[in-house]
């Protein structure tokens, strides 16, 4: 998505985001700048998110934006393993070391940075169903993730 000030003017685009998975929350939205060559990062939370629609538009204007520290790389601002792109594809295991699936996706209201489901995909190619899980339903999250739900629990949330 595109992002842009308070003024109209476009600041960059949503490049990641930093999520806190147990709690179910987005601590960062992270706004790539410049082009390929010299790309930038800057950060921003939740009071700065004026309204999301086509476009994410906040609530700083040109030198709100401008006095924002901008990074050359994403990890400068995360700590390890924080970032979307590092969650999705993790394993997911339910009880006695039971793989349900992978992290497929999530379904995050960008407005109150809340993470509302986490979709596991489960099953092959052509039988894939997927599964939704909140954070009551996390243990632990390492290498892998790990549920508080017994693999015949996990059957039963995949077929309602």
């Amino acid at each position: 998505m595109r992002v842009l000030d308070s003024e109209a003017n476009e600041v960059g685009k949503v490049a990641e985001l930093a999520i806190r998975l147990k709690n179910c929350l987005v601590e960062n939205i992270f706004i790539s700048t410049g082009g390929t060559l010299n790309k930038k990062y800057f950060s921003i939370f939740e009071e700065d998110i004026a309204e999301i629609g086509d476009f994410v538009q906040l609530n700083l204007s040109k030198i709100g934006v401008e006095g924002k520290v901008h990074l050359n790389k994403l990890e400068d601002f995360t700590s390890k393993g924080s970032l979307f792109k590092n969650i999705v594809g993790k394993i997911v295991l339910a009880q006695k070391g039971m793989e349900v699936g992978k992290i497929a996706d999530m379904y995050i209201d960008p407005k109150g940075c809340l993470i509302h489901n986490v979709v596991v995909s489960t099953g092959g190619t052509f039988g894939r169903k997927y599964l939704m899980i909140s954070d009551q339903d996390i243990q632990d999250i390492g290498d892998y993730i790990i549920l508080n739900l017994t693999k015949d629990e996990v059957k039963d949330k995949i077929q309602k």
